[in-house]
């Protein structure tokens, strides 16, 4: 049975208005990537300029780094509105699509609950997934993927959800059926409420 699917299903009118607004967006990024590449490739021009050759390093390097983080911005966002990238939560298994920044490789993967041993979160916030012995799960890279491949042969499966109340809500629902550790949180009770009401009445 299907608990949870991103992205969610929409009528018409819904995905009109959405890819409207998509659009929108994906053109305002574009402009600012160009705006920062072309005061990227002016802070070059000058920096070759410059006549002291410290000068001429700092602002090479500082026109690269602008380059490189307009680029990764756009990345970023352009994974963001990915709209080949899904997750489907079920009741004894997970299917769950997911791509790479840098490299735009896209992995598919089919994960039964039964094949899991445990799971935790990285410094990141990967879900990531150790496997029982003799697991297999079903994972399909566009290309070859070297981590994907060097992660399933140590047991484990990393999962990077571009819709993040999915990974919560798997966490939060089916804790125990993917071994994730479910933190218990003291509840401070007020034995007598009453008894400092009037604190400050001197």
């Amino acid at each position: 049975m299907l608990l949870y699917e991103y992205p969610p299903h929409l009528d018409k009118r819904e995905q009109i208005a959405k890819a409207a607004h998509d659009l929108a967006e994906h053109r305002k990024m574009q402009r600012n990537m160009y705006k920062n590449l072309i005061i990227a490739a002016v802070l070059i021009v000058i920096g070759i300029i410059a006549p002291p050759m410290i000068v001429k390093v700092i602002l090479c390097l500082i026109g690269a780094g602008n380059a490189a983080v307009a680029v990764l911005l756009y990345r970023v966002y352009a994974l963001s509105r990915d709209t080949d990238l899904y997750t489907r939560i079920y009741d004894d298994r997970l299917e769950h699509c997911q791509k790479t920044l840098i490299t735009g490789i896209r992995t598919e993967i089919v994960l039964y609950y039964s094949d899991i041993e445990r799971s935790y979160q990285d410094k990141r916030g990967h879900l990531i997934v150790c496997l029982k012995s003799g697991a297999s799960p079903s994972v399909k890279s566009s290309k070859p993927y070297k981590f994907m491949d060097s992660e399933l042969s140590a047991g484990r499966l990393m999962l990077d959800f571009q819709d993040t109340r999915a990974k919560l809500f798997l966490i939060e629902n089916l804790y125990e059926r993917i071994g994730y550790p479910k933190k218990e949180y003291n509840v401070i009770e007020d034995d007598d409420p009453d008894e400092h009401e009037n604190i400050f009445d001197l």
